[in-house]
């Protein structure tokens, strides 16, 4: 969660991951070797993984890379924003063009250099801007099955964030490996790495090459259950709740992460990556024990049977109806259908079953937050849940009361402090955070607490908080940005010592606009006229509807 402050302008258990299995694969803290290495013994296990949509989930755009994309088809236009987004390849570089037109004349243009695609293209393309080691998603999307453009999943319907979607190690978790993020930084990285590899799913294998016989590292020698806590962490979906850090392929899932799914009555609804949570429900899940690597395995090295021979493997006398065919099992019985989160995608629906028609589901206008990892999880886990749910997917007002409620009783401290500042109550927000400080001094929190010291009015205390947050995050220029604001305000520093900072701010980011404009009000301040309409023009540029620097252009000479 981010925050944001006026700148110098004044349930039900799906699934229960437990099961008497070992709680970790060992005990010691085994590190990562890199995929060069597990090729060094397991080459054709690695050659037959190369050629799997996983092995291609995250590569570098170079001017080889397969162009499986279609540069011919017409700009997206975004009507809520106004905005064209067109992508050409121009000198051996993929570029993103973002324009508005008046007519025939282009009003604005911004042209961003792409530098890594996300997914491997069986279903969608996107695309990621790496920038001064900053990771950014872009607003563009190529959907292969219709073979067009359109606005990136979750940009659509007024939602457009253009090219400040921060990618954060959370995402990176389920696209890539081998990522090297900088500390104290939200989407910051000295390294993006590549696609998954041997790693993302077995863990770290130091130990093993240590030991190649040590059975702790064997995938099959797993419990099933923990196999399928692998899969889970990406294919299950949902609202994510952190209990403890460190969870690595082998670990009991449940025992790191609470998993929460909105009710869903709607039996053939489902989202593209709901695959546990529909096998889940499914008998041959519950009553026959199958599991991801049933019918998926992610590395064959000899050819594999087709999923009507593997439903046959367990249904040897096929289908009951002896007037149904043995073939094409899943296209009744896991029948395709549009995945309800993401836009021109159809999956397989992985609830295996007899498919009825029947009346449609009434609509739930407040459904409840289920738990897809434990039968009765901690009430404050809950709360969180709610929590995270407004602020990142579901920003109806119930649903912000739900989490008040829950947490004002059961949360703790660090939660009830964002859901007080989502409140609008920095006073109870202060409590919160400061018995939360005693546990937690991470990035999120003393960016939390800094916010309700300035929202509750104590600005000397706030300056100095910022002053610390930038002493320890000094990658993070937003702590900097946010001292230099306040102190300037407070009077602290002249208008010269804050563009002094503020230039350092903007060799940072130069693509900020905040930080252009607020360089403007001091340059203003200083009397320097031209370097103040300079820095409003970049700010217009790379956001051209900000109207701050709008109006101050215009009422400068």
């Amino acid at each position: 969660m981010r925050w944001s402050l006026p700148l110098l302008a004044i349930g039900l258990a799906l699934y229960v991951s437990c099961q008497g299995a070992p709680e970790s694969v060992n005990s010691s803290s085994p590190l990562y070797v890199g995929d060069v290495v597990c090729q060094s013994c397991h080459a054709d296990i690695s050659r037959a993984y190369a050629s799997t949509w996983k092995a291609h989930s995250l590569l570098p755009i170079t001017p080889d890379i397969e162009r499986i994309e279609d540069f011919t088809q017409p700009a997206v236009y975004d009507p809520h924003l106004n905005l064209f987004y067109r992508a050409v390849w121009e000198d051996n570089s993929l570029v993103l063009y973002e324009y508005r037109r008046r007519g025939q004349d282009t009003i604005y243009l911004r042209k961003e250099r792409l530098d890594f695609v996300i997914g491997s293209g069986h279903q969608t393309r996107s695309y990621l801007l790496w920038r001064n080691r900053f990771l950014y998603e872009a607003p563009l999307t190529w959907y292969a099955l219709p073979r067009k453009w359109d606005l990136s999943p979750g940009y659509a319907e007024g939602r457009n964030s253009r090219f400040s979607r921060e990618i954060q190690p959370s995402c990176l978790a389920c696209h890539a490996s081998g990522w090297v993020p900088i500390p104290w930084t939200y989407n910051r990285y000295e390294a993006v790495g590549g696609p998954l590899g041997c790693e993302s799913c077995h863990g770290p294998g130091s130990l093993h090459v240590k030991n190649p016989s040590d059975s702790a590292y064997h995938w099959s020698r797993w419990h099933p259950l923990r196999q399928m806590d692998v899969c889970s962490r990406c294919h299950l979906e949902g609202i994510a709740v952190e209990k403890r850090s460190g969870w690595r392929p082998g670990d009991t899932l449940a025992s790191y992460w609470a998993i929460f799914l909105p009710e869903r009555p709607e039996l053939g609804r489902f989202g593209i990556a709901s695959h546990v949570e529909r096998l889940l429900r499914s008998a041959c899940y519950q009553k026959g024990g199958a599991t991801c690597s049933s019918c998926h395995n992610p590395h064959p090295l000899k050819p594999v049977p087709s999923y009507e021979a593997r439903c046959l493997s367990c249904h040897t006398k096929g289908c009951s109806n002896p007037t149904h065919p043995t073939t094409q099992c899943i296209t009744c019985h896991m029948p395709k259908g549009e995945s309800s989160d993401i836009p021109h995608t159809r999956f397989t629906d992985h609830y295996i079953r007899v498919v009825r028609s029947s009346a449609p589901s009434p609509p739930v206008f407040q459904p409840r937050l289920l738990c897809a990892t434990e039968p009765a999880p901690d009430s404050a886990l809950v709360g969180e849940a709610y929590l995270q749910w407004y602020s990142e997917e579901n920003p109806a007002p119930w649903v912000l009361q739900e989490a008040v409620r829950i947490l004002a009783h059961h949360g703790l401290p660090k939660a009830q402090a964002k859901a007080s500042l989502l409140k609008g109550q920095p006073q109870a927000g202060l409590l919160a955070a400061e018995k939360a400080l005693g546990q937690d001094t991470t990035l999120q929190l003393l960016e939390l607490y800094s916010y309700l010291l300035e929202m509750s009015g104590q600005f000397d205390k706030a300056l100095k908080t910022w002053a610390e947050l930038a002493r320890r995050a000094p990658a993070y220029p937003e702590a900097l940005f946010r001292w230099v604001v306040l102190a300037y305000q407070l009077k602290r520093l002249s208008a010269g010592e804050a563009y002094e900072r503020f230039q350092v701010l903007l060799r940072e980011q130069p693509w900020n606009p905040q930080f252009h404009y607020n360089a403007a009000v001091v340059a203003g301040a200083l009397g320097r006229l031209g370097e103040a309409k300079a820095h409003l023009q970049a700010a217009l540029r790379y956001d051209p509807d900000y109207k701050l620097a709008a109006e101050a252009l215009n009422r400068l000479p």
